[in-house]
């Protein structure tokens, strides 16, 4: 098992150091714990030289990419035991290599790959260890592994792409707000001083502006407070199931959002319960695993009731359509499916549908919602502008 090195602190502030030994992050971290201990800083030791390196979380391409390596190693004929331990050495990602550890020191004590998977639920989420449990059950666990990778490459394709398109406008907002920051507390007041000298009538435009700068710079501290504690409160609410709810049912109604984060939800909603259907996974159990993927009010109470509608008999399509949560077109495909017994392919080729969709619907709205910010920065240095530009050409006029 990885030794895992602690900075912790006592019952009275102290600062304590140690080591303890552990199979995966969260079994060190309540360990120390239970010694009355705080944790502030857990580190694993590596294997190359006894250095300390920091852990850093296991991402969806490292889960994948060991994934598919994992499913290609077993159909070489390569034993489960010596494909874990060639992982092992090959890992670079320090949380995943000892997760790898413990699994194959628990693989060679004669536990099944997925109860072994099971005791590190924060790197293999439940519907990764059932998919494996699957695979194992039918005897097909390097196809069950290649499923696997094909579905988290899918979603963390989605995700990428999102987070790569949003980088450009959170740049521009981030520098435009500072760039105003910064001339209304620093370049604008000391033009604004001199308008105020001249004890002239200013025109409206200009009075407005030297209100809003002298509320800027007389109180930037409190609004920098206020600014704060709306942020850490709408936090706390978000924290709250109610609050978290009411946020989620919001932009999934809302007029342009809405469109947007259903195509998102359909499609990780297809994609896995296409996957676990077609590693073997029992229907319910998969809608149940789905619903906990999904983490959506919505959709959890609409999964719910299609998990009680379909133990008491009925099917999978008629439950879905009832909760009307889900579109008219899915449950249809969904009722193909069940009628030609290919509903985890359907499934999966709707998912490729829906996040075809919605990346057009994300480059889409970023290909509007930068001009957007252009414009709306542009209108406020052009307000800024023309509130110092009037009053000059007012002056000029009194001086001829």
């Amino acid at each position: 098992m990885p030794i895992f090195q602690y900075r912790a602190y006592d019952a009275l502030g102290k600062e304590v150091l140690g080591s303890i030994e552990a199979v995966s992050v969260r079994e060190a971290a309540d360990r120390v714990k239970k010694e009355g201990l705080f944790p502030r800083d857990l580190r694993v030791q590596g294997l190359h030289g006894g250095a300390l390196t920091r852990l850093r979380p296991v991402s969806l391409n490292d889960l994948a990419a060991t994934t598919r390596q994992l499913s290609s190693l077993l159909s070489s004929g390569t034993t489960l035991f010596d494909a874990l331990t060639l992982l092992v050495n090959e890992e670079e990602n320090v949380s995943l290599k000892g997760a790898l550890i413990a699994v194959k020191e628990g693989v060679a004590a004669g536990s099944s790959l997925s109860n072994a998977l099971e005791a590190h639920p924060d790197i293999f989420p439940e519907m990764y260890v059932r998919a494996v449990e699957a695979g194992e059950a039918g005897g097909a666990l390097e196809g069950a592994l290649l499923r696997l990778s094909e579905y988290l490459d899918a979603k963390a394709r989605v995700y990428g792409k999102v987070r790569t398109a949003l980088i450009y406008p959170a740049l521009m907002v981030i520098v435009g707000a500072g760039v105003l920051f910064f001339l209304f507390l620093f370049v604008v007041p000391k033009i604004t001083a001199i308008f105020e000298d001249t004890k002239s009538t200013l025109p409206l435009v200009t009075r407005a502006l030297v209100a809003m700068v002298n509320v800027v710079t007389g109180y930037w501290p409190l609004l920098v407070l206020a600014a704060a504690g709306l942020s850490f409160a709408g936090w706390r609410v978000m924290k709250t199931p109610k609050g978290r709810g009411a946020a989620q049912r919001f932009l999934l109604n809302a007029p342009f959002l809405g469109k947007l984060f259903s195509r998102f939800y359909m499609a990780n909603f297809a994609r896995t319960l296409g996957s676990l259907l077609n590693s073997g996974v029992p229907i319910i159990n998969a809608l149940d695993m789905t619903r906990k993927v999904l983490h959506h009010s919505v959709f959890d109470e609409a999964l719910t009731r299609t998990v009680r509608e379909v133990t008491e008999g009925a099917t999978l399509s008629a439950s879905m359509r009832n909760t009307g949560a889900f579109p008219g077109i899915l449950t249809h495909i969904v009722a193909t499916g069940e009628r030609s017994g290919e509903l985890d392919k359907l499934l999966l080729k709707s998912a490729d549908n829906y996040e075809r969709e919605f990346e057009a619907s994300v480059e889409r709205s970023l290909s509007l919602l930068e001009p957007a910010i252009v414009l709306v920065m542009g209108a406020v240095v052009g307000f800024i502008v023309l509130a110092i530009l009037l009053p000059i050409f007012e002056l000029n006029q009194v001086i001829r």
